[in-house]
């Protein structure tokens, strides 16, 4: 069954133990993720969030951080499951659409809400089967809100078939969470610059060349495609190259910008620009 919860009207605090907490205020434009899965875990265990931007005008959404409570060994799940939802799903999502009701409603940005989703209602068969049957999660809790009226977000929250469907106990305790964390994105990140379709390739080829000028033209093509969520592949077609010929720029980019005390993959490459 599909829940959804607004928050817009309710006051009051709920009360947090002093972990929950305690990891939120680690929350920082260079640690994002990784402290609010901690929080979460910290009152029912979580395996997995993606922390996504949906921009306006049906451009394809954005994640600019995600992470992981047990990393697979040669998989990177929460990145592969997110190109295939960006690529092929995500005008179908129930999370894109009432996002884009809350801004058009919320135009002081205040509005919090959360939204439970069971694989059972993914709207979408093929997306039901290649994404939450292909990776056995049977469910996905959605934090939504809007940190500024340029930016719309969804935390998702998902769980493995080992830990089961989210209980009513258990979304009755994580679903207060929702409004802390927007709080977290609102006061502590208010100067987060979180990559929106808006952004352009050619933008943030200009970001790059201004704070890494070693990099070759190419390399910086390569570079700024990667930090917009693009695939290898999708990079190749966009540039006209082989796959090959991006992977090559891309490990060359990678050891310059290492050289200078920067980025080695496409996360670490976003939040270096987000602070550039």
């Amino acid at each position: 069954m599909q829940e959804f919860w607004d928050f817009s009207k309710t006051t009051g605090t709920a009360k947090m133990p002093v972990s929950v907490l305690s990891n939120l205020l680690n929350v920082s434009v260079l640690t994002i993720s990784q402290p609010i899965l901690q929080a979460i875990n910290q009152i029912s265990d979580v395996d997995y969030i993606s922390l996504v931007e949906h921009p306006s005008s049906g451009q394809k959404p954005i994640q600019f951080a995600y992470a992981t409570k047990e990393s697979q060994p040669n998989r990177d799940v929460t990145r592969e499951c997110f190109e295939r939802y960006r690529n092929l799903y995500f005008k179908q999502d129930p999370v894109t659409h009432l996002l884009d009701q809350m801004h058009a409603h919320d135009k002081k940005c205040e509005g919090v809400a959360a939204l439970h989703v069971m694989r059972e209602d993914i709207p979408d068969n093929a997306w039901k089967r290649d994404i939450y049957e292909r990776e056995n999660l049977p469910d996905r809790l959605s934090f939504l809100f809007s940190p500024s009226p340029e930016h719309r977000l969804a935390v998702n929250l998902y769980r493995s078939a080992k830990q089961g469907h989210f209980t009513p106990g258990e979304l009755e305790t994580l679903l207060p969470l929702g409004a802390l964390i927007a709080q977290v994105f609102r006061s502590r990140l208010a100067g987060l610059k979180i990559f929106s379709g808006a952004t352009t390739a050619e933008q943030l080829e200009d970001a790059l060349h201004a704070r890494a000028p070693g990099l070759s033209a190419r390399e910086r093509a390569v570079c700024a495609r990667i930090a917009s969520g693009m695939s290898v592949d999708g990079i190749a077609v966009d540039l006209g190259v082989a796959p090959s010929t991006v992977m090559t720029l891309r490990k060359r980019a990678y050891a310059k910008l290492q050289a200078q005390g920067g980025p080695s993959d496409r996360l670490r490459l976003v939040r270096w620009l987000m602070v550039s």
